[in-house]
């Protein structure tokens, strides 16, 4: 009994589908037909992006890199059509801020322009699943629609959505059944297209319905502006200042002190710190060797124990140990008076014997005398043999041409449309 059921049922089903194959009378739009290899029509859903007939055009008058470069001269109603055009192709221009008259002339007040949203041509869903179309649409977007039924089959329902709110539904859209109409949109949003054709006999795929619909919305074009501050590199040819450090020897004496003993001579002696170079000076600096051992021999200037102290400690580096144990001198009989005629400031690292001074002022630059050093053998049977070494360091400009990038901070003028 239950196979005779079945069986029964499975000849119901194919009489069902025999019936619905030899009376279905499908004629999908002639302008939109879609043929496969074999000649048979197949069902086709088109979207369309493309701005009607306001917003295209063939070619820019002037191309981007000219309206994004004010050294460029152009005829006034062409750079404004331009610009126009480069605002309709890509909703944005970027233009340099003396070109802020161009908004005043690129007009869009009142502007309109319709956008084909879809265009679709499907035959009714099968197994319960809907079929969901999505679109962009923006606040205040008028939005046409058409919806027809070109079988003899009824479709369940279509409903086109803003979002989640239901601005159309129909249900049982019957054979033959045209429908047209329009709405405003309330906010940016999606518009959601939803095509049900939920039934037992159709989600087996039988009885199918062939709907066309077509979505159209008209926008609202509307331009913005917005100042802003860029960062713009280019290369330039600019004059740099570079600054050579020159160590010249003022001074390099050596004389006898007598001990006390000597009628004949004096057991003092001074030594004047006599700095003549006054152009870029930065620093001057002495060193007294107090016995015959100690002593500096200066076959180079600019290379020496003393000359590499003095540089060392303008640029706050450490001396080698070597150079240092050549500076110390110790003697004594010896006693020191040292007389600083300048404001000149002594560097951290300093001894009885020797000392650098940075010019950090302006008030006694142009003094050559800077000071005096006092030097007296205190010795009753000695005498000493003594070494004075004076130096001055100074920096000497040298210019030169090189090329490099630069950046200017530029003023830019942002032009958005928006609507579309």
């Amino acid at each position: 009994m239950k196979d005779k059921k079945h069986y029964l049922f499975l000849f119901i089903c194919f009489c069902l589908y025999s019936f619905s194959f030899f009376c279905q009378n499908i004629e999908l739009p002639t302008e939109n037909k879609n043929f496969n290899k074999f000649g048979k029509k197949f069902s086709s859903e088109k979207k369309i992006d493309i701005i009607n007939s306001k917003a295209n055009f063939s070619k820019s008058i002037v191309t981007e890199k000219i309206i994004n470069n004010q050294n460029f001269s152009v005829k006034s109603s062409d750079f404004v059509d331009s610009v126009r055009n480069q605002l309709l192709a890509n909703k944005e221009v970027k233009l340099d801020y003396s070109n802020v008259d161009v908004i005043s002339k690129i007009k869009f007040n009142d502007f309109q322009d319709t956008i084909d949203l879809a265009d679709i041509n499907v035959l009714s869903p099968v197994g319960g699943v809907p079929l969901l179309y999505a679109y962009e649409v923006k606040k205040n977007d008028k939005i046409f629609y058409e919806i027809q039924n070109l079988s003899n089959k009824k479709l369940q329902s279509v409903e086109i959505k803003e979002g989640d709110f239901s601005r159309f539904v129909k249900q049982d859209l019957n054979k033959q059944d045209f429908i047209k109409s329009s709405f405003v949109v309330m906010s940016d949003n999606t518009l959601n297209v939803e095509i049900k054709n939920d039934d037992f006999i159709k989600n087996l795929g039988l009885l199918k319905s062939s709907i066309r619909i077509t979505i159209k919305k008209l926008s609202n074009i509307s331009l913005s502006s917005e100042i802003i501050y860029d960062t713009v590199f280019t290369k330039k040819k600019i004059t740099e200042i570079k600054y050579d450090t020159i160590i010249r020897l003022e001074a390099n004496k050596k004389i006898n002190l007598v001990s006390k003993q000597n009628i004949i001579n004096k057991n003092k002696y001074s030594f004047p710190l006599l700095i003549n170079s006054k152009d870029s000076l930065i620093a001057w600096s002495y060193w007294m060797g107090l016995n015959k051992n100690d002593s500096l021999q200066i076959e180079d200037e600019k290379n020496n124990p003393f000359a590499n102290f003095s540089i060392n400690e303008l640029k706050n580096q450490k001396t080698e140990t070597k150079d240092m144990e050549l500076l110390f001198s110790h003697n004594k009989d010896l006693s020191f008076h040292f007389e600083n005629y300048t404001l000149d400031r002594r560097s951290l690292n300093f001894s009885d014997n020797y000392s650098v001074f940075r010019v950090d002022n302006p008030f006694t630059i142009d003094l050559v005398k800077k000071g005096l050093v006092e030097i007296e053998n205190n010795s009753t049977l000695y005498d000493y043999d003594i070494q004075f070494i004076g130096y001055s360091v100074s920096l000497v400009p040298s210019r030169f041409e090189v090329e490099k990038d630069v950046g200017e901070i530029k003023k830019y003028i942002i032009l958005k449309l928006s609507g579309f």
